[in-house]
Order: structure tokens, then sequence, then C-alpha cells
């Protein structure tokens, strides 16, 4: 059986950036959040109603992930490049319900 070694370098490109799944992701959190893009718009920064910060980036693994940053405290987001622009902002939204 010949098997091509998976390589995260054959993943799909997504049609957006990380800022703009973060973006997207205030829809789905309320009208006290705000967004703003890190370097290049590879990562988003969140803010909460009371001020908490959030970050949303890759791993160097291509694991997407939201990090609370005032506890410092991370998850994983269940989502690929192939998924939609909604898929992703939902996933945001959820996980950083977990992180509060």
């Amino acid at each position: 059986m010949n098997r091509t070694p998976v390589s995260f370098h054959r993943q799909p490109v997504p049609a957006f950036t990380v800022h703009e799944a973060t973006a997207a992701a205030l829809t789905h959190l309320g009208d006290q959040w705000t967004a703003h893009p890190g370097p290049w718009a590879t990562s988003g920064h969140l803010r909460g109603w009371d001020g908490t910060p959030f970050t949303v980036a890759v791993a160097g693994t291509g694991q997407m992930y939201v990090r609370n940053d005032q506890l410092g405290d991370a998850l994983p987001l269940d989502v690929t490049p192939a998924d939609s622009l909604d898929t992703v902002a939902r996933a945001i939204a959820d996980v950083i319900g977990r992180l509060y």
C-alpha cells in the first residue's frame, strides 16, 4: 500500500483571513465586543464587554486556537481550512464562551 504522508502544505487555502473570521465572530458574540487584526491579518484580537482580551491564531502545526490573554488559557478550534467563514466564526464564539 502506497500512502502519501500528510502535510500541512497540502491543506486547502481558506477564502478568508484569521482576522476576517475573528471579525465574523462578533455576529455571534454581541455588540459589546470589538475585533482588531494582528500583523498581516494572520491573527485576530477580540476584547470582551469587560475588557478581557482574546487572541485567535494558528499554531505552527496548522491548528487554529483561541487564547484568553488575561488567564493564559487556550483551546483549539475544531475547524479545517475548508470550513466556511460562518462555521469558523461560530467555533470561535463557542470556544470563547468556554474560556471565560
